[in-house]
């Protein structure tokens, strides 16, 4: 398989949200100048604003000592803890998340027969976001446009009951990675799952890619789905635009084909409408 093979792709995925995250050099920009950014720099209808604790991006390490993030998390502050604001759409579809060291949009499947806009719009909304926070960063005084760090894009699926499967102890129905026990234990009552993959690129390992699957219930009827996520962080090549878009694809190459990898044909072709 190359780069050029095509990506499988499917009638009715079961993504719900889309994540592109990048952490970035703090900037010297205060609550008011991100507050102005949303208000003067954003399309129109995003108009409902929120205030969330900060977040912090862990950090994909390849040294001896662990691949782990084993950075201190203790901050000392010396003024008020650091903010993170949502700048919502009006049809809460679409999320902008800033703070002074990182940027996130978001696609949300928030309306009933919401349809996925594919990959392509959602990191055309991304990279003009950016582009505009750079813009703003250099005329408010930031000393600098905004440096990337590290990059993330998140996939978030909701697997909800079908003909393949009808509750949390059937998973193995439409995940690869969830088999069954010999026959002393039952079907389980539920599972829990999480793997980490490097990301390989051109010879050097550049990310990860984390996935995990819980079990959850769905709200309109409480009924039994199982959420998999599929995370890829990593460093991109370059701090700009065009580094960003070459990690945010690559990123994209390894959640598509991780869900495929790690889903049953059963499930892609009854489920999904897996497009041959």
């Amino acid at each position: 398989m190359t780069a050029d093979t095509p990506l499988p792709d499917y009638q009715n995925p079961p993504v719900v949200e889309v994540v592109f995250a990048v952490a970035i050099r703090s900037l010297p920009l205060s609550v008011v100048d991100l507050v102005k950014f949303g208000l003067e720099h954003l399309s129109p209808d995003f108009t409902g604003q929120r205030e969330q604790p900060s977040i912090r991006m862990p950090v994909e390490s390849f040294g001896p000592a662990g691949e782990l993030d084993l950075e201190p998390s203790l901050q000392l502050l010396s003024g008020p803890p650091p903010t993170r604001l949502w700048f919502q759409s009006n049809d809460n579809q679409r999320l902008v998340q800033l703070q002074r060291d990182w940027l996130a949009c978001n696609w949300r499947d928030s309306s009933p027969g919401a349809e996925y806009p594919r990959y392509g719009s959602i990191e055309g909304f991304f990279l003009e976001t950016w582009e505009s926070f750079e813009r703003f960063a250099e005329k408010n005084g930031a000393k600098g446009t905004p440096v990337a760090q590290q990059c993330e894009l998140t996939y978030i699926n909701h697997i909800t009951p079908g003909p393949t499967w009808h509750g949390h102890g059937q998973v193995d129905k439409v995940l690869r990675l969830a088999g069954q026990a010999g026959p002393f234990l039952p079907e389980p009552e539920d599972a829990q799952l999480a793997f980490r993959y490097r990301i390989a690129h051109e010879g050097r390992d550049v990310g990860r890619l984390i996935v995990q699957a819980v079990p959850a219930w769905r709200r309109t009827d409480q009924s039994p789905l199982v959420q998999l996520s599929l995370t890829a962080r990593g460093t991109p090549p370059t701090g700009g635009r065009n580094g960003l878009a070459a990690f945010f694809r690559l990123a994209h190459q390894w959640i598509v084909r991780g869900f495929e990898a790690v889903t049953t044909d059963q499930a892609q072709t009854q489920l999904w409408g897996k497009i041959p």
